[in-house]
């Protein structure tokens, strides 16, 4: 048996140049890329709109297989922008009043004065406001979520470092956590500077009232000179794009429905029709990635008509209340109709966002059944450069080109799962090894028992 373990190791061996195998280089795990012109060679970052070349090209549901890559073909730090969405946060001044210590986690609407839309008039502070340590804000004018808040201070502060604890109320009297620890300091070491004012919030939070809680006792009170509210800003009026689907596959009497095929991982957040002269009916639409998988219903009992060739008397396209991009549609009429209608898919186009680490040239990589992004704080990056240049800065253009062709095809189908190939043959030939053994066994016993 001693000597039958240098086979085993042997085996093992062989196997494992086929594990190494599978790492390929970059252009042949996605299919496709597309250089990019920089409009500016110093930015830093920069913003990608994605084209319906990148959209077809994508594997990924979620667009996971959409990247940027420098020159020495290595992904650089990038993220996904919704579409049209202004990269600086909105920042609206909101009211805030000191905390007594020894009320601030209590009754704090005993010590408040509410007008009737809600609006903190004044809260009672016994003491100078510079001995509170806790503070009241009062977000009841907007309506928007909150994700952030925003402190500041005089440049003449002491160095500090504090803890707190972000709750949110609409009563004043019950409080619900939405951040347990945000951290806030302004460090200093000869002549440098390290600050950090903003606490995110773990989720976005709409309520009429926060309050920040100090974590760390007996540290001095901190001198506020402002509170900010950082919320989402909203979505430009950029223009729309549509995707337009005949039907591909029609049933006899139009009441199972007709299917559409989408050539890419598009945002879709509007549906319409486009039909010829007079139509009106009643439809349901739903989607599916494979052919496989069930249908999903995005929206049901959707009225569109159209009255002659006047575009003012014909519906409106129908809102979905997420972004879809499922491959397949399909639209299914309560009753039936003339002739199949082509399916109208709108979207507004994404961006890319990307820190231009390493060499140029850079350019949009996609299409990849096995690599993915990676996570990165792109969003940290672009803070940091906003705070030096400037409240309006945003990251500079870069346009793709055309097309160019990497592993094509190849890169979108699914890679073989040689791991799970290669435990299987550890252990057939484990099972081998041990049958060999007991043969030999079996032959060496044979004579001695006749």
């Amino acid at each position: 048996m001693i000597r039958s373990i240098p086979r085993c190791v042997v085996a093992l061996a062989l196997l494992v140049p086929v594990v190494a195998a599978d790492a390929q280089p970059l252009d042949a795990d996605y299919g496709w890329q597309w250089p990019l012109t920089l409009s500016r060679a110093d930015a830093g970052a920069y913003r990608v709109e994605l084209t319906p070349d990148i959209y077809a090209a994508a594997w990924s549901p979620a667009l996971a297989d959409v990247v940027v890559a420098n020159g020495d073909g290595h992904a650089v730090p990038s993220a996904l922008l919704e579409a049209d969405v202004d990269a600086r946060p909105l920042l609206r001044d909101v009211p805030w009043f000191p905390l007594p210590a020894d009320r601030a986690q209590r009754d704090i609407a005993a010590i408040s004065e509410i007008d009737s839309d809600g609006r903190l008039r004044r809260v009672e502070l016994r003491g100078a406001p510079h001995a509170a340590t806790a503070w009241l804000l009062d977000a009841s004018r907007f309506d928007d979520p909150i994700q952030a808040l925003r402190l500041s201070w005089p440049d003449t502060h002491a160095a500090f470092e504090q803890v707190f604890r972000v709750d949110a109320s609409d009563d004043l009297r019950e409080w619900t956590p939405v951040q347990p620890e945000g951290r806030v300091f302004d460090l200093r070491r000869d002549d440098a500077r390290l600050v950090q004012g903003r606490i995110a919030f773990a989720a976005p939070t709409r309520a009429r009232y926060l309050r920040l809680i100090p974590l760390r006792t007996g540290m001095p009170a901190l001198q506020l000179t402002g509170m900010q509210a950082e919320m989402r800003p909203p979505p430009a009026a950029g223009a729309w794009q549509w995707r337009r689907l005949e039907p591909v596959a029609v049933r006899r009497d139009g009441r199972d429905g007709y299917e559409y095929r989408l050539d890419g991982r598009y945002p879709v957040t509007r549906v319409d029709l486009a039909t010829a002269g007079y139509a009106s009916s009643r439809w349901t639409v739903s989607v599916r990635d494979h052919d496989d998988a069930p249908w999903r219903v995005v929206a049901a009992d959707w009225v569109a008509f159209r009255l002659g060739e006047d575009a003012g008397t014909r519906s409106p396209p129908r809102e979905l209340p997420t972004v879809v991009r499922d491959r397949i549609w399909r639209l299914q009429p309560q009753s039936p109709v003339v002739a199949p209608p082509a399916l109208l898919l709108g979207y507004r186009p994404e961006s890319l966002v990307f820190v231009a680490e390493g060499p140029a040239p850079f350019a949009v990589v996609a299409g990849s059944a096995r690599a993915v992004r990676a996570a990165a704080p792109v969003a940290q990056t672009l803070q940091a450069l906003r705070t030096r240049h400037g409240a309006g800065w945003q990251p500079a253009r870069a346009v793709p080109g055309s097309r160019v062709e990497l592993a094509g095809e190849a890169a979108v189908r699914p890679a073989r799962d040689w791991g799970t190939w290669v435990l299987w043959a550890v252990l057939l030939a484990g099972v081998a090894l041990v049958a060999g053994f007991a043969a030999s066994l079996l032959r060496r016993q044979s004579p001695s028992q006749q």
